[in-house]
């Protein structure tokens, strides 16, 4: 890749072309970087250990948040320590049904802090991080999420002394989701990936990243269920802070910048800018900018097909009451297989595209095409399924699965000056994380009129979404192509 220009494989409007000129210090330092970097470190094992920590306490966290609510409702304590794992289904359920309405506002609360609140503050580090670096960015977020499961960890351990307000636990959320949480750090990884890896290897080491983060979910979506079973709501949050911390000492200790500052001077200035204006200035400047033929058109389509693989997925709670209902599962099975499905989509974000792009030099568009067709395939077998052997041939029979999200990451820089890349990324997961919410309750209503009937139906609508998806990556290849015309670039 040559480094005087964004992208080797990108198409450039004349406006465009005058600010490259602007980043030739940005991309040297990026050179630098490679010239320096004697070990192949990136932020991998830091994801991971974040998203295990995320996933390891965040059921725990519900559990405990409607305990404390149930408390201060005045209801009895035994009645209350129905709530959590440990106790019976329908005590869990009524109490729940109970505490609800008291526990509403803070909920909805907590549901603004992790899914509105952390936008804002997202874009404006992705900005910083696109003219300043992006390690420290990731460490301000590490900080947060150590923060708050530090505090998360004191109330759980006051909790058990003194009843302690829900409000208290809503606040904890604050330092983590206030500088853009998740998204913030998924944001400026992917963004470092991209500074750091050529045409040839990106779409591969997007992979790889995308392995972390799935590994670091499912691992601690997998031991909560035991630290919960032989600790409590401490304990979780306690084991949640140690990987947390071990994945800040880890960027601080091996992790080099993509970005170098030239001087002492230029690093005091950069951390100034984080509380500037002129941060919205360059979100304004990258929205309103003058760009090449298709751009924003392709760019909507590739946040549009992430977004509707994400609400394909559907609702875990309606996918449960299926085939509990059909194959006569209990939960344990159920679990058993989700953990089986979402390892092979590990292994197709490593294996998978390896083979795809190194072996057959398939283009990215290809590559989540053939992604997007697998979930197609593999939603279809377990509308007709007729066992549990079904659900795992549809999971085995379809490799591909979950390779869209690195290869649509790649693709954007082939048409984002490198600038802009974190600003991106953060406001496409930004959008993205909203989808869950809407997807939730779209397949509940429809497997509500549909299970009398016909149950299955839920699993042709999640095949017709995905198709809908390949439809957009078609028409995202004919305006690729159409770029790379000559006569259209005069």
């Amino acid at each position: 890749m040559d480094e005087s220009t964004f992208s080797s494989g990108s198409m450039c409007s004349s406006a465009e072309e005058e600010i490259l000129a602007s980043e030739g210090l940005r991309l040297s330092r990026s050179a630098r970087w490679r010239e320096r970097s004697t070990r192949h470190v990136s932020f991998e094992p830091a994801m991971f250990l974040f998203c295990f920590a995320i996933t390891l306490s965040e059921i725990e966290l519900t559990h405990q948040f409607i305990y404390q609510t149930c408390q201060v409702q005045g209801i009895e304590l035994n009645e209350c320590s129905l709530v959590g794992p440990n106790g019976t289904t329908s005590g869990t359920q009524k109490i729940e049904t109970d505490v609800r309405p008291a526990a509403a506002s803070s909920t909805i609360a907590i549901a603004i802090i992790k899914f509105v609140i952390p936008t804002f503050g997202a874009l404006l580090l992705a900005a910083w991080s696109d003219r300043y670096g992006r390690k420290p960015v990731v460490i301000i977020a590490a900080c947060g999420m150590l923060l708050t499961y530090f505090s998360l960890t004191g109330l759980n351990f006051l909790s058990t002394f003194v009843q302690v307000n829900p409000w208290f636990y809503v606040l904890a959320y604050i330092p983590f989701f206030l500088p853009g949480g998740m998204i913030i750090l998924a944001a400026t990884v992917y963004a470092f990936v991209s500074d750091l890896s050529n045409d040839h290897n990106r779409t591969v080491k997007m992979g790889f990243m995308n392995a972390s983060i799935l590994a670091g979910s499912l691992t601690g979506s997998f031991c909560s269920r035991y630290i919960a079973e032989f600790g409590n709501a401490t304990i979780t949050c306690m084991a949640a802070a140690g990987a947390a911390l071990a994945g800040l000492i880890y960027i601080a200790l091996f992790v080099e910048d993509s970005i170098i500052p030239s001087s002492d001077s230029e690093i005091r200035t950069s951390l100034t800018m984080l509380c500037s204006s002129s941060l919205i200035r360059d979100i304004m400047q990258a929205v309103g900018r003058k760009r090449t033929r298709y751009f924003w058109a392709i760019l909507c389509l590739i946040i549009g097909s992430v977004s509707l693989t994400k609400l394909a997925v559907g609702s875990s709670s309606v996918a449960y009451t299926f085939v509990h209902r059909k194959l006569e599962w209990n939960v344990k099975q159920y679990n058993q297989f989700i953990l089986i499905e979402n390892s092979l989509m590990i292994v197709a974000n490593i294996v998978g595209i390896l083979l795809l792009k190194n072996l057959l030099d398939w283009p990215d568009i290809m590559v989540a095409l053939a992604s997007v067709v697998g979930f197609v395939v593999s939603s279809t077998i377990k509308g007709f399924a007729s066992s549990g052997r079904d659900f795992y041939i549809a999971s085995g029979v379809t490799f591909f699965k979950g390779m869209h999200g690195a290869a649509l990451l790649s693709v954007c820089v082939y048409l984002l000056l490198s600038n802009d890349i974190a600003k991106f990324y953060a406001a496409t997961v930004s959008i993205v994380r909203l989808v869950p919410l809407a997807s939730e309750h779209m397949y509940s209503a429809f497997y509500d009129e549909t299970v009398e009937n016909y149950p299955e139906a839920y699993n042709f609508l999640a095949a017709g979404i995905y198709g809908v998806c390949g439809l957009a990556l078609g028409v995202m290849q004919w305006l690729l192509s159409r770029r790379t015309q000559p006569d259209l670039l005069l």
